[in-house]
């Protein structure tokens, strides 16, 4: 456990640490819940007394209008509304009247809305702007002779006006109204807010009168809300402006559809709820770092006792080791004086000898093997301490005695120990006579492999030789027969044609001789070429490589072989721009062989050739496809094709020599032609060139 503790400790105080602001977090969530009840609770009574002073101030506006809707004057106005003394009369009252009650503006407005006269106390204000005459006249007609308060709203000036109205009744009905402008806003300054809200709206939901905020919020502000939940199951919103969070809460009046909206400050709730939370951390880590010194005591005391267990146990493990090891263990003094030998070592040198007290250069013989050991032993006598301490002989290997003068082959080292602040050297031997032993055999049986692989090879090379003359006797006698088949013909022939032509001489037909001479020379042609073909494979011209039209050289093979290529159905993709770096000649030849084979092939076969030929351009070279509609060749065959006289037609039909020839030709233009199957396993050469 102890250990556990140590190895995982910042595991273990990351852990604490998680705790501690889980727990701040914890008691900072339930301390703000419990605050914010409370500013709830707060806020509800703070909106009752709120509707209380309105109520109250709202009740001193009720018979404002009532005092002028008997008055003479009024009546009269409202029978002769065009007549300019009673006009003039009534607006002096009605001046008279807003200083006497502190309103803003009264007014007489007609049945149908109209504005017929007004105390013009606020020269910037329409009524108009606010109120329409529609609406005033409805809100008359549907009063029915009761006070009424109507509000309005001014969306250029983003303004709202309150008028409270009362009905004036002639001999004929409803006359008219007297309307007085009222204002609330003396309400707000008359509570006591510090950081809270007040915004009222009316029923239209038009904001109207606003603490502090005024012309800060907009139409759509009630949006900007977060719907909360308190412990308590209590529902509420939370509301965002000016990066600063307020608790909304709100009440309608339901006679005037007014609300009140009271926007309660959380600022100082979040610190309450931080600076308590900040205080719990602070007695949990108290109590967390007090813990961990508890823990930390015990688990020194417990990790004292520990090691002196591992100690002890180290102590036993390491003597058992020494005692049961299967290497020889000495310990020397700084002088090299052997103080301490474990059981392998005693039973290397014999159950008899005393080694103690002794000197580790005794046990070596003076011989070749030994003398550097025997150097650096000899040298501990003299070396000081510190000299000493640095020097080490490592997996030397040596002859020991042992105490009945037998000697063995051992591997020693020899390193520098300190122990107990005393300076001091340990040896390890190991008994090497097994790996001798078997190094020795090991030896012998390498040189009799040795002995047998040369004697192997000089069979094997001698087999070589042989069969490397075998298989050029048989490749000369394949090509001697071949060349026989095709040499006799013609000098048969030759030999005909010329008895043929002495007899026609003879004759004196002299017409007939010419033409059996004409045949004669066509057969040494047909010799000629023969042994110019031979003379392809074994030479090779250097040449000098020119720009190469690929096009052209297909065409002029192509004509070369006159009327052998007349029924071939081509498919060639090439340009004039498409050019290798070449010798027209050869080129020429090796599309002449290419084309002449598929000829031949698709001939035996009886089908009509068809030949596709196309360019893949790379970096600097142009690879030419060349596939033909033939039989094709298997694929065991593929890699011989280019040998010469390698052919699958039977004698008599070719030498087999013309794309070894091709191949020949390719390479001399610093190209390759290779063969291989396509997907469709049809056989395709591939003659790649540099690019011109």
């Amino acid at each position: 456990m102890i250990s556990q503790f140590r190895k995982h400790r910042l595991f273990f105080l990351s852990a604490g640490c998680t705790i501690l602001t889980a727990l701040f977090f914890a008691v900072n969530s339930i301390a703000y819940q419990a605050l914010i009840i409370d500013k709830h609770s707060e806020g509800q009574d703070q909106l009752l007394s709120y509707v209380i002073d309105l109520r109250n101030e709202l009740k001193n506006y009720h018979i404002l209008p009532y005092a002028l809707a008997d008055n003479p004057t009024l009546l009269n106005f409202m029978n002769n509304p065009d007549d300019n003394k009673l006009t003039q009369l009534l607006q002096r009252q009605l001046e008279d009247l807003t200083h006497v009650s502190k309103t803003q503006d009264w007014f007489i407005l007609s049945a149908q809305g109209d504005l017929l006269v007004s105390s013009e106390q606020s020269p910037n204000f329409e009524l108009d702007d606010y109120f329409s005459k529609q609406n005033l006249s409805n809100v008359l007609k549907e009063q029915q002779g009761e006070y009424m308060l109507v509000s309005g709203y001014n969306p250029m000036q983003s303004k709202s006006a309150h008028l409270v109205l009362a009905p004036v009744y002639t001999s004929t009905g409803l006359a008219g109204a007297v309307a007085v402008r009222i204002n609330v806003s003396n309400l707000i300054e008359r509570w006591n807010l510090l950081e809270d809200l007040v915004v009222m709206t009316d029923q239209n939901s038009l904001l109207f009168l606003a603490s502090k905020l005024n012309g800060l919020l907009v139409s759509n502000w009630l949006d900007n809300h977060t719907d909360i939940e308190f412990l308590n199951n209590t529902r509420s919103k939370i509301y965002h402006l000016k990066d600063e969070n307020y608790l909304l809460q709100n009440v309608t009046l339901d006679d005037l559809k007014w609300q009140i909206h009271y926007l309660s400050n959380l600022k100082g709730i979040q610190k309450k709820a931080q600076n308590i939370a900040f205080i719990s951390l602070g007695i949990f880590a108290l109590l967390f770092l007090f813990w961990l010194y508890r823990r930390e005591r015990a688990l020194k005391i417990a990790s004292k006792r520990e090691n002196e267990i591992l100690i002890a146990n180290s102590a036993q493990q390491q003597r058992v080791l020494i005692e049961n090891t299967h290497v020889g263990l000495l310990r020397l003094t700084k002088y090299g004086e052997i103080s301490f030998v474990n059981p392998m070592g005693i039973r290397y040198f014999g159950q008899r000898a005393q080694l103690n007290t002794h000197y580790l250069y005794e046990f070596l013989p003076d011989c070749p093997e030994n003398q550097t050991a025997l150097s650096f032993i000899k040298s501990l006598q003299t070396q000081t301490l510190d000299n000493a301490q640095t020097r080490n002989l490592l997996e030397q290997e040596v002859v020991l005695q042992k105490d009945n003068g037998q000697v063995f082959p051992a591997l020693l080292s020899v390193s520098s120990l300190k122990w107990s602040g005393s300076q001091g050297y340990l040896v390890t031997l190991l008994d090497i006579s097994k790996r001798k032993k078997a190094e020795l055999n090991l030896l012998e049986a390498n040189t009799r492999l040795e002995e047998r692989v040369l004697e192997r090879t000089k069979a094997l090379e001698a087999a070589q030789k042989e069969l490397l003359r075998t298989e050029k006797l048989a490749a000369i006698g394949q090509m001697s027969t071949a060349i026989a088949h095709e040499l006799n013909q013609p000098l048969t022939g030759i030999r005909t044609l010329a008895y043929t032509a002495e007899l026609l001489l003879k004759r004196q037909d002299a017409e007939q001789a010419l033409k059996t001479l004409i045949d004669l020379e066509s057969l040494v042609v047909r010799m000629q070429k023969l042994t110019s073909e031979l003379k392809v494979l074994a030479y090779r011209r250097p040449e000098q490589l020119t720009s190469t039209s690929i096009k052209l050289a297909v065409h002029k093979a192509i004509e070369s072989l006159g009327e052998e290529a007349q029924d071939i159905e081509w498919q060639i993709t090439l340009s004039d721009l498409d050019k290798v770096m070449a010798e027209p000649t050869r080129l020429e030849r090796i599309f002449s062989n290419l084309i002449s084979n598929s000829i031949q092939a698709c001939t035996e076969h009886k089908i009509i050739p068809k030949i596709h030929i196309a360019i893949h351009e790379q970096n600097d070279t142009i690879t030419i496809c060349y596939q033909d509609n033939g039989p094709g060749i298997e694929k065991s065959k593929l890699t011989h094709i280019f040998e010469p006289f390698f052919t699958t037609k039977p004698i008599g039909k070719g030498l087999g020599l013309g794309l070894a020839i091709s191949a020949n030709l390719a390479k001399d233009m610093n190209g390759t032609l290779t063969a291989n199957h396509n997907g469709d396993s049809q056989l395709v050469f591939l003659l790649t060139l540099l690019k011109a």
